[in-house]
């Protein structure tokens, strides 16, 4: 199976210092590939399908993100850690390019196309410019349908409020005002600058080695859980900022390798 697709289916930071000071050497080792994204050919699902047809794997994360590219070059990073040591989880990544209810609507014709069983399934989406109420409805929609195990999987959804690189910012401040996506692009750039990381870039390739490495994912776990429990009880698209990433991330690295692992458990 080739790196996560693009695939085309029918059916005010508050100045707290949170980058490591050194990267564990692990890291380079991973991800010194840069990750291509090509889309699936008929070939490439046929494997796909295979591979989704396995009977040996313990665990299969289903992850579809609204995203064509930050997303999946994130969690592809995931990907290859776990599997490169856990063989017997399965991580697979599709950059759907549809958000809210049609991603939702892209994920029920996937299963039925694909065969996909109990799996792990994550719907990562943004608020954006999206309307309200077809943002709440797929939160929503998936806790109703992760209780009765709807099609036969397990439904989550990683949502943010206002966008997936809230999550990238958390890794180097804790950041409480409400942000356009613009003004999260700036953060970054001011991030990436300070403490020496390059140039930011959208849709970077390395985006999971530099977040993990350079960045601190302990911190954005705790800073992410913090904006959630602050807004505990409201509606998602009332609450900005605010990202339950972290709960795909907490999941995805218990598999990860020790190295790694430590640096999002603490």
């Amino acid at each position: 199976m080739p790196p996560s697709s693009t695939i085309q289916h029918p059916k005010k930071a508050m100045g707290i210092d949170a980058v490591a000071s050194a990267a564990p050497s692990v890291c380079m080792a991973f991800y010194t590939e840069t990750m291509k994204k090509p889309r699936l050919s008929r070939l490439e699902e046929q494997k796909l399908k295979k591979r989704l047809a396995r009977q040996d794997y313990a665990k299969l994360y289903l992850i579809l993100t609204e995203g064509t590219k930050t997303e999946p070059y994130y969690f592809e990073g995931f990907k290859k850690a776990v599997e490169s040591c856990h063989p017997e989880i399965l991580v697979e990544i599709i950059g759907v390019g549809k958000a809210t209810t049609k991603l939702l609507e892209f994920a029920d014709e996937f299963i039925e196309e694909f065969s996909v069983h109990n799996a792990e399934l994550w719907l990562v989406t943004d608020k954006d410019d999206f309307q309200a109420d077809h943002f709440n409805k797929l939160v929503s929609e998936c806790l109703r349908r992760d209780k009765v195990k709807f099609l036969g999987n397990w439904w989550h959804a990683a949502w943010s409020n206002e966008c997936f690189e809230l999550w990238f910012v958390l890794h180097f401040s804790f950041y409480q005002a409400a942000a356009t996506r613009t003004e999260y692009y700036k953060i970054l750039k001011e991030q990436f600058r300070k403490h020496r990381l390059g140039s930011w870039k959208k849709n970077d390739p390395e985006i999971f080695r530099i977040m993990t490495c350079k960045g601190n994912p302990r911190l954005a776990i705790h800073y992410a859980k913090k904006l959630h429990k602050e807004k505990q009880g409201q509606i998602p698209s009332s609450v900005r900022p605010c990202t339950t990433v972290y709960a795909l991330v907490e999941e995805l690295a218990r598999y990860l390798p020790a190295d790694l692992k430590q640096r999002f458990f603490g």
